[in-house]
């Protein structure tokens, strides 16, 4: 019989010793925020500051801030951004995996290390691009045919059915059988990225339900902390409109849009808005520890049931 999952908050349940996964969180948050303003700081010394709109009272100035002479410059500041960030998200990810599967804590910045388990990380997610590249190619070719066919054989309205149904279905669903594939190579402590669809077998709609209730509860939550910022900053406006001061709904957003600019030239509107996107990136945090834990529980069920078996030596 196959084991009940309960895994939709697997990585939020209690054990034996608290605090790892908060303090491998937060490590990765503050050393992402480092990375991303390190990058800001990149553009700006690369732009003069003319990219944001500091160098020059001219609004336009800011799109004329990117010449040939400096745009090789951003282009390799954005490629080691990128580079650097994912692997920073590999080495979270395999912390807490570590974790959630090994009962492991690790090293390094409170579990984050560059360790084999992180490398594994980082080379499955250059698989998943491949993968994504493939689907998106068969998808592509899917739907040629579809619509050649569709325009040779008259009244055939299930066809046109079937097209958007594989554009979804598919995809959707190699994604959901693969999606252990990091907790997978961490279970077994090599890489491993189709294992993750034996580890999945018999587990599709458990692992479809839980990322679906996960991305729903992380939306919602995104969309209150946004909603609640724009109606501090345009409480003024909403006013207006109560009382009838903007009569024509045309205007509406680009009056909220100068009612959000006006809330960050003072010194309380900015901090603010951080505070929110500060909230916003702990939402996403929580989301991606939420996402690791439904794969490290379905990768530990694989263990203990004899579907994948550990190497007996790693690092």
């Amino acid at each position: 019989m196959t084991e009940k999952l309960n895994a939709t908050f697997y990585a939020f349940h209690k054990r034996e010793k608290s605090g790892v996964l908060l303090r491998a969180s937060a490590a990765f948050g503050v050393l992402a925020i480092a990375l991303t303003c390190a990058f800001f700081g990149a553009l700006y010394a690369l732009t003069g500051g003319a990219l944001f709109g500091l160098t020059s009272a001219d609004p336009a100035a800011a799109n004329n801030a990117i010449t040939r002479g400096n745009l090789g410059g951003i282009m390799l500041a954005y490629m080691l951004f990128l580079v650097a960030m994912f692997i920073l998200i590999a080495a979270y990810e395999a912390a807490c995996l570590r974790w959630l599967v090994r009962g492991q804590e690790g090293g390094g910045v409170c579990g984050l290390i560059l360790g084999a388990d992180t490398w594994r990380v980082y080379a499955i997610y250059w698989v998943w691009l491949v993968v994504a590249t493939v689907l998106t190619v068969l998808f592509a070719v899917t739907i040629a045919v579809l619509s050649s066919v569709w325009a040779s054989v008259p009244n055939a309205p299930w066809l046109a059915m079937l097209t958007p149904l594989l554009a979804v279905i598919v995809p959707l669903y190699v994604s959901v059988r693969l999606a252990p594939a990091a907790a997978t190579a961490v279970a077994k402590r090599r890489f491993a990225f189709f294992d993750a669809w034996k580890v999945s077998r018999d587990r599709f709609w458990p692992l479809l339900g839980a990322f679906a209730l996960l991305w729903l509860i992380y939306v919602l939550l995104v969309m209150i902390v946004n909603a609640m910022w724009l109606g501090a900053t345009s409480v003024n406006l909403v006013m207006d409109v109560a009382l009838g001061g903007v009569n024509d709904t045309d205007e509406l957003p680009g009056a909220i849009n100068q009612a959000v600019r006006d809330s960050l030239s003072s010194p309380t509107g900015v901090a603010t808005y951080v505070a929110v996107q500060v909230v916003t990136w702990v939402i996403a945090i929580w989301l991606y520890l939420a996402l690791f834990g439904v794969n490290a529980r379905v990768a530990s069920i694989a263990l203990e049931d004899g579907r994948i078996t550990p190497e007996t030596a790693s690092t």
